[in-house]
């Protein structure tokens, strides 16, 4: 989104343009820009309270052949209480889009689960705002459930996507935020391996919600509404012109 401007010789990220794609630290060739750790936040907060982790459905990939089941071993020898899959809190945003385009029907949905297409929205498109649902997104769902269970609960989302760790800090719902990346050399500081066992729970078809057109796969589908999945940063802005022209 053109978000970094230059002086005296020197790259900077407009903070109110940028939507937290991530592409300024995938392609610096200097690698100056990094990603914020919570390693150590972390750590305090399974000193001090019990805290259950939110898994991204996309473990899977990060780690393959290793199910929630597996995951939620190696994060309790970690100081974690347990673990569950953020697709219970897809179901609940999945049920509550239905019912907006049964009850209220508007004209236009539009999903708010992405971090970066909601960034991209208010910064770059206020006016077409009015379209975006208003729902949580499946993180913030999830761990408001949780703390709905258990009211002295700390809450950590691990997964691959860096604009989550500022959802969690606009979010008081979330208490930190933790990378595949970062998961995998803690447990490897700790000696601790992944072990495969058989999942006792399963995450339902709301573990899609990640992938391209998850969301709508796993949507009642009403006859009046045209149903759209647009993927990557370039479709979404296309889309995003013609909804406002």
């Amino acid at each position: 989104v053109k978000a970094i401007r230059f002086s005296a010789g020197q790259a900077h990220v407009v903070e109110n343009e940028c939507i937290l794609c991530g592409q300024c630290f995938a392609v610096c060739p200097q690698n100056a820009k990094q990603i914020s750790w919570d390693l150590e936040k972390v750590r305090v907060m399974l000193v001090t309270s019990p805290v259950y982790a939110s898994i991204a459905p996309s473990f899977a990939a990060a780690f393959p052949g290793i199910g929630i089941d597996a995951l939620e071993d190696a994060l309790q020898k970690l100081g974690f209480q347990a673990a569950e899959e953020t697709a219970i809190g897809a179901t609940i945003v999945k049920r509550e889009y239905e019912r907006i385009l049964r009850e209220e029907k508007p004209s236009l949905l539009l999903s708010s689960c992405c971090t970066s297409v909601n960034l991209l929205l208010r910064k770059h498109y206020p006016d077409i705002l009015f379209a975006l649902a208003p729902v949580v997104s499946p993180l913030q769902a999830h761990c408001d459930a949780i703390k709905q269970r258990h009211p002295e609960a700390k809450t950590v989302f691990i997964g691959p996507c860096i604009a989550k760790k500022r959802e969690a800090q606009d979010d008081t719902l979330i208490d930190a935020v933790l990378s595949f990346e970062e998961l995998r050399e803690w447990l490897q500081a700790e000696h601790i391996s992944l072990m495969p066992k058989a999942d006792t729970r399963c995450g339902g078809n709301t573990r899609a919600f990640p992938t391209a057109g998850g969301i709508l796969r796993t949507m009642e589908r009403l006859p009046d509404y045209t149903y759209l999945a647009v993927d990557g940063m370039d479709a979404c802005i296309s889309v995003l012109e013609e909804i406002r022209a």
